[in-house]
């Protein structure tokens, strides 16, 4: 549902964007897309999202359109009362929130604070701000860099060896 809506929604505005020659284009997102809390399909669909912004960004650059994505952090309904305060404090326990998270979590700012952000990459002011994943949250910004692949091991395949179980696990736990 998170993913599919943002990509319908994407679907029909970049036409219109593109025959604008210009326009911005700003997703939603959450921090969930880590994997550390939200359950397993509200982390994917939003580590979706995060991937159609990216890609979107470089396939609209040609014709002045930018795409960005915001992972807000306020309070409403959801980020609030005490089902909402124990579940946090359960991830806290279990590891997947640290000390900083823990509070910033039990306390958020009203989403008057994540406002500005959307108004800014939608405006003229952000004409050079394209592909990226902006965490908001109080007076909180910060920025997720896009995925990127690590080299760990290359060897050539000319000579038809494959990789033995012993010699990935090997090599492997050497890149913790």
């Amino acid at each position: 549902m998170h993913l599919t809506g943002t990509f319908n929604c994407c679907r029909h505005a970049a036409p219109h964007l593109v025959a604008a020659g210009s326009g911005a284009i700003v997703n939603t997102s959450s921090h969930a897309f880590l994997g550390v809390y939200g359950g397993t399909g509200y982390a994917a669909g939003k580590g979706g999202v995060n991937s159609l912004t990216w890609a979107l960004a470089r396939d609209l650059a040609e014709h002045g359109v930018r795409c960005n994505a915001v992972c807000p952090g306020a309070r409403t309904d959801l980020s609030s009362g005490p089902d909402y305060e124990r579940k946090v404090r359960a991830l806290h326990r279990r590891g997947l929130l640290d000390d900083a998270l823990l509070a910033a979590s039990l306390d958020p700012a009203p989403p008057e604070f994540v406002a500005p952000m959307y108004a800014y990459l939608v405006s003229d002011a952000a004409r050079d701000i394209s592909g990226q994943v902006f965490s908001v949250s109080g007076n909180y910004v910060g920025r997720f860099p896009a995925a990127a692949e690590e080299l760990l091991l290359y060897r050539d395949h000319a000579d038809g060896r494959t990789w033995t179980l012993d010699e990935l696990h090997h090599q492997l736990s050497a890149h913790p």
